[in-house]
């Protein structure tokens, strides 16, 4: 028998890679197709509004240490699940441990009847109703706001038009901030460079 030439092992080697890259497209395929084994979100919580599409999900601690409550308004196109992936790894259950009470916004799956709903519904009517059904419930005229994602840009809106009933609060230092999100901005545009209006 001759011995293989260099093309010979070329081939061979190309062939038993492309099957082990086969194998392990398959893999990987069972893997991210097949059901999920690892729990998420599995932080205790309850539905404590609901309208449409939108859910407020209401988190207890096991003892309060803090008067006001927190609000965390996450994207509309990822899931808040992300803020209680796992226990040992959820932001939720943080701030539970440290003694704040959660209210987290799910705005659900859209369906075809959403195409027409705004940034402003979401902002001036959804968010406007959960802060209002907050703030009731505590019986406080201002609540803790906090934004992720594109539910920080939703904070934003929210807090320059509604600055009555929003604390900004950072949570991991419980520094409040005294002046209003209106204030802010207006410095910072101030201090870009470029074009302003007069206004």
């Amino acid at each position: 028998m001759s011995q293989p030439i260099a093309v010979d092992l070329i081939i061979k080697n190309l062939a038993e890679g492309t099957e082990k890259v086969k194998e392990r497209a398959k893999k990987a395929s069972e893997v991210l197709l097949g059901p999920l084994e690892t729990d998420i979100a599995t932080t205790p919580y309850e539905v404590v509004y609901q309208e449409d599409r939108v859910r407020l999900k209401h988190y207890l601690p096991e003892k309060i240490t803090h008067k006001i409550p927190l609000l965390i308004v996450y994207a509309l196109i990822n899931r808040e699940t992300m803020l209680d992936l796992q226990p040992g790894r959820s932001t939720v259950q943080g701030f539970l441990d440290h003694g704040v009470e959660v209210y987290m916004i799910d705005w659900g799956y859209p369906t075809r009847k959403d195409r027409y709903v705004t940034i402003d519904d979401h902002v001036n009517h959804y968010m406007d109703s959960i802060v209002d059904l907050i703030r009731k419930r505590h019986g406080l005229p201002r609540i803790n706001l906090m934004g992720i994602c594109m539910g920080g840009a939703f904070s934003v809106m929210y807090s320059a038009l509604h600055p009555e009933k929003i604390t900004l609060k950072r949570p991991s230092t419980g520094l409040i901030i005294k002046r209003d999100i209106k204030t802010l901005v207006q410095e910072a545009i101030i201090q870009r460079p470029g074009k302003h209006s007069a206004r």
